[in-house]
Formats: C-alpha cells, sequence, structure tokens
C-alpha cells in the first residue's frame, strides 16, 4: 500500500474512532430512558462505523508500513 492511501487509512481510522467516542461520551450524559431510545435507533448505524474502523485498521495492520522493507 502506498504511503498516501495508508494516510488516508489511518485518517479514516482516527475519524470513525473519534465520531463513536464522541457519540459515546455524548450519551452517556442523557437519563438512561432517552440513551436507550437513541441507541435503538442509531445503534445499528454506530455498530457499522464501528466494523468499518475495525477492517480499515485490520488493513493497515496487515499492509507493512511506508518504511518497511
Amino acid at each position: 500500500m502506498d504511503s498516501q492511501t495508508r494516510k488516508d487509512i489511518e485518517t479514516g481510522v482516527q475519524a470513525l474512532d473519534d465520531a463513536l467516542r464522541g457519540l459515546m461520551g455524548f450519551l452517556m450524559t442523557l437519563r438512561p430512558t432517552l440513551r436507550n431510545e437513541i441507541l435503538q435507533i442509531c445503534g445499528c448505524h454506530m455498530e457499522r462505523a464501528r466494523e468499518a474502523k475495525e477492517r480499515l485498521q485490520s488493513l493497515l495492520d496487515a499492509s507493512p508500513g511506508p518504511d518497511a522493507g
């Protein structure tokens, strides 16, 4: 993987991680009933984002860095 692609994937992983952390932080400030309602509506989308982050991270982990080899 070339260095620009790697950088783009790293940026995507960081953006997804920041977004998920921000959403979870916000949800923790809500009353449990409201939090549960929002999670019922958005939970599947948050799970898809988490899975996408993990897939992108696995691409980075499987590919040697730009300085390797």
